[in-house]
């Protein structure tokens, strides 16, 4: 009697293992759908039914099996549905198997009433494992009251209740994990599937990315060597695949960018990221400007993290960025420029002297202003016209910033107002001021300009102040310009002509 009951706990295995494969992409559980919960309930029956076939005779009308395992297993994993599935089969197998006669209906009603039994117990909130057992002692409780009512001798029944509860329990036991193995054996192999599915998705979308996108994307290992490169390299830098790959990045560098590209490769590999904007080198030799953000990936075939460096040219975008920053810079020299004159213009005097005010006051230098204007500038413009005042004032502004580039290098020439000009010495003291003042003064006569309608001579002449200080944190530039201001006011009430020096 062990023999056989041990056969049917390893038929019960076997049949798991079976099951397990025929099932492995429906697996059992509460919330499995109703289709995989109705196939996994036939198949429970089914077995049932096969353990029925190697049932025991324990006398010429009374078999013991472990066909109620069936039920327990699928009310464990399933719930009711499979369970009360595989109940119904098995007590319809009864039937089917030994006949419809008196001493088949108790056993068929018992394993009819172990489904439901086990459906109920599948409802509760208890661990799967707990629940089983629990299951498994109802279905030998119903079975072992069916034997008692069935078997009159005291030592047979004895004998059956007890291997029949120990192979029962034992089976069960060994059944419930094996069946867990399965299920977990299934349910990892699915994710193994899954993650391989997905990976080859990813690996083909990556692909797909990589050959049909417009921007370069590579791959470098620690020594910015290259190991993968997208086709789009002929379209950015005109290189075929073999001529780069296991080449290094900085080969390809423009020499003045190569050590802040380097320096970007290097945080990519310790922070995870970073974004580079330089020139490399084209296979026709001229340099194309790239822009590029870097990931680093670690890989764990070789314990090497590896930089995809994701590329594209924006030359053209550089190319309007510098004609824009150039028209920018234009546009601001135009702004601190007359536009008569071409000499810096009014705007650029008072910034400029706000500047080396507070350079003054630092250094402890002392700082000069020169002021002039042209004489008789009224009756010029009435005597030959406005259109020859102007040429009169470029002229003037072209010879003295000539005289200032030359030799004053530390000045700067204004046109202030009208006929009227400033320059600022940083600096220079009054002696100093002077000096420069006679230079304007003697450039200007030497150029001979006539005018007939001055009161004080044949040609254009200037009257000019000279003033300096010694600036400090509680004075302001304004009483420079008011210094210089007067000292030409001076040289006016003098006579013009003159150069004149505020006290």
């Amino acid at each position: 009697m062990l023999k056989e009951f041990v056969s049917n706990a390893a038929l019960l295995i076997a049949s798991f293992s079976i099951m397990g494969v025929l099932f492995k992409d429906k697996p059992l559980y509460p919330t499995s759908s109703m289709s995989t919960k109705f196939y996994w309930g036939i198949c429970f029956g089914v077995l049932g039914n096969v353990l029925m076939m190697f049932s025991i005779q324990v006398s010429p009308d009374i078999y013991a099996d472990l066909r109620h395992l069936a039920i327990v297993i699928a009310g464990a994993f399933g719930g009711y549905i499979p369970a009360i599935i595989a109940a119904t089969l098995i007590s319809l197998g009864r039937f089917i198997l030994f006949g419809f006669n008196h001493s088949a209906l108790l056993p068929s009603l018992g394993a009819l009433l172990i489904g439901p039994v086990c459906g109920l117990l599948s409802t509760l909130k208890i661990h799967r494992t707990t629940k089983a057992f629990i299951m498994n002692l109802c279905g030998l409780l119903i079975i072992s009251t069916i034997l008692i009512i069935r078997i009159d001798d005291a030592q047979v029944l004895k004998n059956v209740l007890t291997m029949h509860s120990l192979i029962s329990l034992i089976g069960g036991l060994f059944g419930y994990y094996f069946f867990v193995f399965v299920v977990d054996s299934n349910e990892t192999q699915n994710q193994l599937n899954n993650s391989l599915v997905k990976l080859k998705e990813t690996e083909e979308r990556f692909r797909l990315i990589a050959e049909y996108s417009s921007d370069m994307i590579t791959m470098h290992n620690e020594q910015t060597e290259y190991i993968y490169i997208s086709p789009a390299v002929k379209e950015v830098i005109h290189f075929e695949y073999p001529e780069l790959l296991g080449k290094k990045v900085e080969v390809f560098i423009h020499p003045e960018d190569a050590d802040q590209t380097n320096a970007m490769f290097q945080k990519a590999l310790q922070d995870g990221s970073a974004e580079a904007t330089y020139r490399s080198r084209s296979k026709y030799g001229d340099y194309v400007w790239i822009e590029s953000t870097l990931k680093s990936v670690p890989f764990q075939e070789d314990d090497e993290k590896k930089v995809i460096n994701v590329s594209r040219d924006i030359t053209n975008r550089k190319l309007t960025e510098q004609k824009l920053q150039e028209a920018n810079q234009l546009l601001n020299r135009l702004s601190y420029m007359d536009g008569l004159t071409g000499i810096a213009n009014r705007r650029y005097f008072d910034e400029t002297l706000l500047k080396e005010w507070s350079n003054a006051i630092e250094n402890h230098k002392p700082i000069t202003l020169i002021m002039f204007d042209i004489d008789y500038f009224k009756k010029y413009n009435d005597t030959y016209g406005h259109l020859k005042g102007d040429f009169c004032l470029q002229t003037i502004a072209q010879t003295v910033n000539n005289l200032f580039t030359s030799s004053l290098s530390n000045g700067t020439f204004c046109r202030y107002g009208g006929e009227e000009f400033s320059l600022i010495l940083p600096s220079a003291d009054r002696k100093e001021g002077v000096m420069t003042a006679q230079k304007i003064k003697d450039a200007v006569h030497e150029l001979q300009v006539p005018h007939k309608s001055s009161e004080i001579a044949f040609y254009l002449t200037l009257s000019i102040g000279v003033a300096s200080m010694n600036p400090s944190k509680s004075t302001l530039p304004d009483i420079l310009i008011n210094k210089a201001d007067s000292a030409l006011y001076l040289s006016k009430t003098r006579g013009r002509n003159t150069i004149s020096i505020d006290e």
